[in-house]
């Protein structure tokens, strides 16, 4: 299992869900040029495989995936933080506890939310999806 296997799937299970329908989110994706809309929610995706679990005592290199998926939720001040919760909300929707990610590898705890001081102007709200295989 490789991390752009994971990743691919970790996206597709977001872009599938059509958050913010019938106006979906716009999503920032590493390593593409993105411009953020003047106004209404946005998310931008993070990817940080760990090193994995190496349950192996031999000389194999198996070894468990495992590592975090982060979607932040962004919008800028001025219409309180409403919109910002339900799009967060929504996101932890995307990712349950449990949900197959590719192959054995799934979403081992429940996602969570952490809100980050604004920077920028811009309102943050950090979704964190551990997955393990």
């Amino acid at each position: 299992m490789t991390n752009e296997t994971i990743y691919s799937a970790l996206i597709s299970l977001l872009n599938d869900a059509v958050l913010g329908y019938p106006d979906t989110y716009p999503i920032a994706y590493p390593g593409f040029n993105f411009t953020p809309p003047a106004e209404g929610p946005w998310l931008e995706v993070l990817f940080f495989p760990n090193r994995g679990i190496d349950y192996d005592v031999g000389n194999s290199e198996d070894v468990t995936p495992q590592g975090n998926f982060q979607v932040a939720v962004n919008d800028r001040p001025g219409s309180g933080v409403s919109t910002l919760n339900a799009a967060a909300d929504a996101v932890m929707g995307v990712y349950p506890k449990g949900t197959r990610i590719a192959d054995n590898v799934r979403v081992y705890r429940p996602a969570y939310v952490s809100s980050i001081d604004p920077v920028d102007s811009v309102m943050i709200k950090i979704v964190t999806v551990p997955y393990s295989g």
